[in-house]
This record gives C-alpha cells, sequence and structure tokens, in this order.
C-alpha cells in the first residue's frame, strides 16, 4: 500500500499516514458498500457519520497514487449558499463533514501538498482488475470496466457532451504530471466554462468512484457520461463487487 509520508493538509481536508490498506473520510472507509449518495457527488456513511462531496479528496489522492490514509475534514465554518452545507446542517452534522473544494476542483492544494511531502510503500501493491466487462447504464449515461493485464494501470475513455478524452492512470502515482495539474485545475461540470473542462474535471471523479472507492487499478473505463455521471462510476463498481468480479 501507498501512504503519504507525513500529515498533509489541503482545502477543507487534513490528510495523514495510514497503518492499513484504504482510504478513509472521517473515519468511514471508501468503499462502495458505504455511498450513501452518487449521482451528481458521492457521499460515504455509516452510521450517524457522513461526509459529503468525498470525491474531490478521494480523486486527489488517486491521481497522487495514495492507497492508504486518514481523511478528516477541517471545515468550521457553514456555507449555505451550497446546498451540501444545508443538508450536512440538517443531518446535525458540523461544518466539518463537507469535505468537498467550494470552487467544484479536485483539491489541487492537496495535490501540490502530496507531492511536497512524499509518498511510501508500506507492504506489497495490491493489483485488482475485473474478471469480466461489467456495465452498469442509468438513462444516457453507460460505463463499462474491462480486464486490463495485471501492472498496466488504468485507461480511461470517456465521453461528455459530444466531447472526448482518454487518459493513461499510473495507480502507482506515475500519472504524468502535467495530466494530473490540468484536472485538479478543472472545475465540476456545474460550474465549467464549457465540455471539455468539465469532462477534465471527471477524469478526478472516475478515479475516485472506480480505483479509491471501487479499489480496481488495472482496468479500462470505457463511459459516456451525463450531469449525474457517479451514479454509473459508482453503479459499476458496486456491480463487480456484489458479482465478485474483482481479482
Amino acid at each position: 500500500m501507498r501512504t503519504v509520508a507525513e500529515p498533509v493538509v489541503g482545502t477543507e481536508v487534513r490528510v495523514e499516514p495510514a497503518d492499513e490498506p484504504g482510504v478513509r473520510v472521517n473515519g468511514v472507509l471508501a468503499t462502495p458498500a458505504n455511498v450513501a449518495k452518487a449521482d451528481v457527488r458521492v457521499d460515504l456513511a455509516a452510521g450517524r457519520e457522513r461526509s459529503f462531496v468525498v470525491e474531490h479528496p478521494l480523486g486527489a489522492l488517486g491521481l497522487c497514487g495514495v492507497t492508504a490514509a486518514e481523511v478528516t475534514g477541517v471545515r468550521e465554518t457553514w456555507s449555505f449558499a451550497r446546498p451540501e452545507h444545508r443538508f450536512c446542517y440538517s443531518c446535525g452534522l458540523e461544518p466539518a463533514n463537507v469535505v468537498g473544494h467550494p470552487a467544484g476542483l479536485p483539491n489541487p492544494a492537496l495535490v501540490e501538498a502530496i507531492h511536497e511531502a512524499g509518498v511510501v510503500e508500506r507492504g506489497p501493491p495490491a493489483r485488482r482488475t475485473v474478471s469480466e466487462p461489467v456495465t452498469h447504464e442509468t438513462g444516457d449515461a453507460s460505463l463499462t470496466l474491462r480486464p486490463r493485464e495485471r501492472g498496466a494501470g488504468a485507461h480511461l475513455d470517456l465521453r461528455f457532451r459530444g466531447e472526448r478524452l482518454t487518459a493513461e492512470v499510473d495507480p502507482a502515482g506515475g500519472t504524468e504530471r502535467s495530466l494530473v495539474e490540468r484536472v485538479v485545475g478543472s472545475t465540476t461540470p456545474f460550474l465549467a466554462d464549457g465540455a471539455v473542462e468539465g469532462l477534465t474535471h471527471a477524469v478526478a471523479d472516475v478515479v475516485s468512484d472506480v480505483l479509491v472507492v471501487g479499489g480496481l487499478t488495472d482496468v479500462v473505463v470505457e463511459a459516456s457520461l451525463d450531469e449525474a455521471y457517479h451514479r454509473v462510476t459508482v453503479g459499476a463498481v458496486r456491480a463487480a463487487h456484489e458479482r465478485g468480479l474483482l481479482e
């Protein structure tokens, strides 16, 4: 597994090294079973604990090759202009339960902090793919996970609003730095100026949902995305887990 060499702070979150595989957000392990909401954002929940917009820090961690970490929200004040803050408040939780970036970015400050601190190996890396193709469709959106040779990493082939983007993501942290910087500097499709920026942002969300939450490392991801594309990203990995197709 790979974890941060020392504690780091990004926008809205603090990330500390972990001794066990997996990423926990405010104590909740990022797995398909703990996803409480997946449409225009992703929330993780277990018991009374819930974290909102987790795809922003998870995408940043995945792009940096971090597979084990303790993520804690650090926000202290409410921003009721944001719907996730209103929902969080209505649940009787604290501002720190919202870990998404206020500008809709995949946390570029966190990526910079991780690059400065470094990432360390603790134990042998786990490589996982799917044993057969898995497709999940919702409305006009669809996503297919296909097996890929162990050690090959993730190949993304994404379409959104008539645009197409392909990318190679190394789950061990070797993703091209220029791609990472371009992705984390792109805002969510709901705030983006155009389809290209929204699609670039979607790379981080796919990394969050498929690689970090889904636990896959070597996979081909082919997707036609709509406005609520987390339904298919999380839906596909949830189906793969439920059908026992990870290997």
